[in-house]
């Protein structure tokens, strides 16, 4: 995975940060989704943490995974 600080310095309401531990923890809960599945899931989160804020950086996120 793949990306940029806008996605672990998006800032709530009350100015915390989404931050690298809520990254992975969405991450460690949707590893057995698809790519696209993990990359969804993440976006969502994000939006979720932020509410309303308005968005003041660029979310980039690039996902890969390997199929075994």
């Amino acid at each position: 995975m793949l990306y940029t600080d806008g996605i672990t310095e998006a800032e709530n309401i009350d100015k915390v940060l989404y931050a690298l531990d809520k990254l992975i923890e969405v991450i460690e809960i949707n590893w057995q989704r698809s790519a696209a599945g993990i990359r969804h899931a993440v976006i969502k989160d994000v939006r979720s943490h932020i509410g309303e804020q308005k968005v003041f950086d660029d979310f980039t996120l690039l996902v890969l995974k390997q199929n075994s």
